[in-house]
């Protein structure tokens, strides 16, 4: 499941590392009205939830942007044989994802630039992969950029080492995605407004959207005639729009989530960038439209 859309003179793919990722409502939004977010997320179209099992349905997408003569690569995925007791949907998976990765014309080679919207292991997996019994970089010529907000957060939960639980599994993340990069590859620290990227008019920056980390950035593409941002888990699954309030579970500030998620919501509808999402399980972009006090996203058909 892929698309490719063009952005200015952006060329922008998203490559799907897991197509169908079901969670129990209640998982993913512990405030929520099961039954009825089932249902609500039914009446958005096939896809979004499961009916006979009563759960939502995620999915896991990276993007591949290629602008002028740099290719960047937002978002890493979860990776594969990655140790994950401690949150099983993320736990040693075994999937295709670098043969549908090439599959868009991409050699690993190729790529200039990796950036995850934060450290997450959903988002920055793919950093890695096994090398006999190490961990090396996964795009050889690439550099890494982390946030410096969001790198500095996920270290000192390292320096404290916890032993069990959710931390437990961020300091693996950590040690099997992060840390061999700072050690053997080439690496960088970003902030708000940091450009990764630009040609003629069009220019991808990274954007600060904390909330759901402290760290948490978006990466946005803006040129004359349209743009886009790749949101990470500032919007998780499209139920959001029918319930702007639900938090979800990972969210380090729920309060600063939803404004952070208002406001790129905003944008969307008043500048018309597209949003695209890293977990919707949809294989094509979303416009975002104000309707009264809420927004309704819609998926936009492929060209």
């Amino acid at each position: 499941m892929t698309f490719q859309i063009t952005v200015g003179e952006a060329s922008v793919a998203q490559v799907t590392e897991l197509a169908a990722w079901p969670f129990p409502p209640r998982d993913l939004f512990p405030g929520v009205d099961g039954e009825r977010a089932v249902r609500d997320a039914a009446g958005l179209g096939p896809g979004y939830a499961d009916t006979a099992t009563g759960e939502l349905v995620l999915a896991i997408h990276s993007y591949v942007v290629r602008l002028g003569d740099t290719t960047v690569v937002v978002d890493a995925g979860n990776g594969n044989q990655k140790e994950r007791p401690n949150l099983l949907p993320h736990h040693r998976f075994d999937t295709d994802f670098l043969d549908r990765f090439v599959g868009t014309g991409t050699a690993l080679h190729d790529v200039d630039v990796v950036v995850s919207t934060h450290l997450h292991p959903d988002h920055c997996g793919w950093n890695t992969r096994l090398d006999g019994d190490r961990w090396r970089p996964t795009f050889p010529r690439a550099t890494y950029l982390f946030g410096r907000a969001e790198l500095a957060s996920l270290q000192a939960l390292a320096a404290k080492s916890p032993a069990d639980g959710v931390p437990a599994d961020l300091v693996r993340a950590y040690d099997d995605s992060v840390r061999p990069v700072l050690e053997t590859g080439r690496w960088e620290a970003a902030d708000d407004g940091h450009v990764l990227a630009e040609h003629g008019d069009t220019v991808l920056v990274l954007r600060a959207a904390p909330g759901h980390t402290a760290g948490h950035v978006v990466a946005e593409i803006r040129s004359r005639d349209g743009g886009a941002v790749i949101c990470g888990d500032v919007v998780h699954h499209p139920i959001q729009q029918c319930c702007p309030e639900l938090s979800q579970a990972g969210d380090a500030d729920p309060a600063l989530a939803r404004r952070t998620r208002d406001d790129l919501l905003d944008r969307c509808a008043r500048d018309g960038l597209l949003l695209l999402p890293a977990h919707f399980p949809a294989d094509r972009p979303f416009a975002v439209a104000r309707e009264g006090g809420r927004f309704r996203l819609a998926p936009v058909e492929r060209p």
